[in-house]
């Protein structure tokens, strides 16, 4: 099975409506497994389908000590959803917004973006680009240390290279960068940076500037690979900002990826990838900014 997550975790779902959901996965052809509390995490290969009612933070770090791919269902408040996402929640379906039926079971199987490399020693941060990438049609792949990223880059040959400077001594990213600069797989590189951290722009000076093509806070990022990765309508001037080589603010329309031309999806498709955008909502961590969705 194809599966966008193989674990479903439920929060304030009635019970007609866990009875629904449950018919909807045998109508689909989808194996699951109902995870009981007193029984722990059932034994099960990920082409069976996990879920638990009346799920907590907690059931989301116990499905990931299991490697499995995590999804939310249910009805939250700001604080409740908040708390999911520290928990390491990626994807929350909110259904005071969005309708049961359409919730999507199955990410696509054929490449639709570039792959990308995260530098970075920070799990959840990489979980939430890899979270992001699978259910959009592409993948992340983990370089959590600077040696090991030569070798990464040249397997993998990925669009787009982020490289977390928080997780890194500058002066030890800087040089071992450069001497990538030039090499035939040496990809569209962004960095992520703490712009309210003291010394930001004597960071930039020391060279961060010259491997980087534009640097963002993560949550700006975040935000904008949803909009783009998701085959959005074409997008109104964006109010992402990044800062670019130079030091001066640049509107982040100038680093889109193009869209997939309309005529490569079928429409159910497309109307399916919409979907999962929606999944996506809660990035910013309760930030109001990039919530909104055009029809």
């Amino acid at each position: 099975m194809n599966l966008l997550s193989d674990a479903l975790l439920l929060h304030r779902l009635s019970s007609d409506e866990q009875e629904f959901l449950v018919a909807l996965l045998k109508w689909k052809g989808i194996d699951h497994l109902e995870w009981v509390r007193s029984s722990g995490f059932p034994s099960s290969t990920k082409e069976v389908l996990v879920w638990k009612k009346d799920a907590s933070p907690e059931d989301v770090r116990s499905a990931h000590d299991w490697s499995r791919e995590v999804c939310l269902i249910g009805r939250f408040d700001a604080e409740e959803k908040n708390s999911f996402v520290r928990a390491g929640a990626t994807r929350i379906y909110d259904l005071n917004s969005f309708a049961l039926e359409e919730f999507p079971f199955f990410k696509f199987s054929k490449p639709l973006h570039p792959e990308m490399v995260v530098l970075t020693q920070n799990s959840d941060l990489f979980s939430k680009y890899r979270s992001l990438l699978r259910a959009c049609g592409s993948n992340a792949h983990w370089c959590k240390d600077i040696l090991g990223l030569p070798n990464m880059l040249k397997e993998t040959k990925p669009g787009v290279l982020v490289l977390d400077s928080e997780s890194f001594s500058v002066r030890e990213l800087v040089p071992k960068m450069k001497s990538l600069l030039g090499t035939p797989y040496f990809p569209l590189s962004f960095c992520l940076i703490d712009f309210n951290k003291e010394n930001v722009y004597q960071n930039l000076a020391t060279g961060l500037k010259d491997i980087s093509k534009a640097f963002f806070e993560p949550k700006d990022l975040l935000l904008f690979l949803r909009d783009r990765l998701a085959l959005a309508s074409p997008p109104k001037d964006s109010f992402f900002q990044a800062i670019d080589w130079s030091g001066s603010p640049r509107n982040i329309r100038e680093y889109e990826f193009p869209n997939v031309p309309d005529g490569m999806l079928e429409r159910a498709e497309a109307a399916y990838l919409y979907r999962i955008r929606r999944l996506f909502l809660w990035m910013g961590e309760g930030a109001n900014r990039g919530t909104e969705i055009s029809a």
